[in-house]
């Protein structure tokens, strides 16, 4: 089964790649560059995961997969630009292993490094903007009901600009306050929204299609979906947290020990600092914040995290939100592509990057 898992992800991803490369969209924008720039993202790689778990969904529904590459294709767009922007915010020099958009687009003039900068940011959101409205175009080439990309439409600026930038919004604003003040659940709140609005939508609206009437948003089955991507959401959003202190670089593709850097709340910062007794919390405090880190450096924190339980308790954590997310897909149809589902729920908390 692991086998067919793969090969259907692997022809799932081809496909939905070719949608993209074939779409006109971005070569009717001005400057040329600009287009470019929107394609970058989706070209320099990415799992696909939202878009196969909607076409996975609509293959359990019974839909016929094809006719509904367009709207597949369409949500990994409207990702992307959530990246793009993300980037920006974060201040990003590079996203899979490539310059970020706005990196590309400011070696597009010639002026001070300042000048350059400020371009490379302005042009980079207008290509996240432009994305949204190429996302909203291939949602209208699907070969579905006009109701139906209608309602698509309609969840996606609920689920995808509602849900998903507040979470980004509440995510900046707790990047400005103390782990210390912020609460487990507020964490997951965020995280719901900013990582899990998506994937909510992505396996709800391929239910949906895979029907082919709008009103089939609202079946039960729908309904478990969705909860199947809010579970998976976490799992997912915790394992990154994970491998952003215990991975490796050269599998993870991330600074190991960027979180702590930037002082990020994580279930695991959070957990420590609630249990660590005063002296070894002021010591894990005063690794926070620092330019760079070193393989010894690294090595103590992830003692210091050990030793405080927090490591058991967020693993523990994990696996409970994807025996959710299990739970949730035990009441789809037994299928292969339930199946698939729920080898890609194994997969994403035991990867390495």
């Amino acid at each position: 089964m692991k086998n067919d898992f793969s090969a259907s992800l692997k022809i799932l991803a081809g496909e939905i790649d070719k949608v993209i490369a074939g779409s006109t969209f971005p070569r009717q924008v001005k400057p040329a560059y600009l287009g470019r720039a929107m394609t970058s993202y989706p070209a320099n790689g990415g799992k696909r995961l939202r878009p196969v778990i909607m076409l996975w969904s609509a293959a359990l529904a019974g839909g016929e997969v094809k006719k509904l590459l367009p709207a597949a294709a369409a949500l990994e767009i409207f990702h992307n630009w959530t990246l793009v922007h993300d980037d920006i915010i974060d201040d990003d020099d590079t996203r899979r292993g490539k310059p970020t958009a706005h990196i590309q687009l400011a070696g597009e003039v010639k002026t001070s490094p300042e000048r350059q900068k400020k371009f490379g940011s302005d042009m980079a959101i207008l290509a996240g903007d432009l994305m949204q409205g190429w996302a909203f175009e291939l949602i209208d080439q699907s070969d579905t009901s006009a109701e139906v990309k209608l309602k698509l439409a309609e969840e996606l600026r609920h689920f995808g600009y509602i849900r998903l930038v507040s979470g980004e919004a509440v995510d900046v604003a707790m990047s400005y306050d103390s782990a210390e003040n912020i609460t487990e659940a507020e964490l997951f709140a965020m995280q719901s929204g900013k990582t899990g609005a998506l994937l909510h939508y992505a396996a709800r609206a391929g239910w949906m299609m895979g029907r082919g009437y709008a009103a089939a948003w609202d079946e039960p089955e729908a309904a478990a979906l969705g909860e199947f991507g809010e579970y998976l959401a976490l799992a997912f959003q915790m394992r990154d947290d994970y491998l952003g202190i215990f991975g490796k670089f050269e599998e993870f593709g991330k600074p190991i020990g960027s979180d702590l850097a930037e002082g990020k709340a994580t279930v695991l910062l959070i957990h420590a600092l609630k249990n660590l007794p005063e002296a070894e919390k002021e010591l894990l405090k005063s690794y926070l914040y620092r330019a760079s880190y070193t393989a010894t450096d690294l090595e103590q924190v992830r003692k210091i995290f050990t030793g405080a339980g927090s490591v058991k308790y967020l693993l523990d954590l994990i696996a409970d939100k994807t025996t959710k997310a299990q739970k949730a897909l035990a009441q789809l149809p037994d299928a292969a592509e339930r199946s698939y589902l729920s080898e890609l729920a194994n997969y994403l908390i035991n990867r390495e990057k």
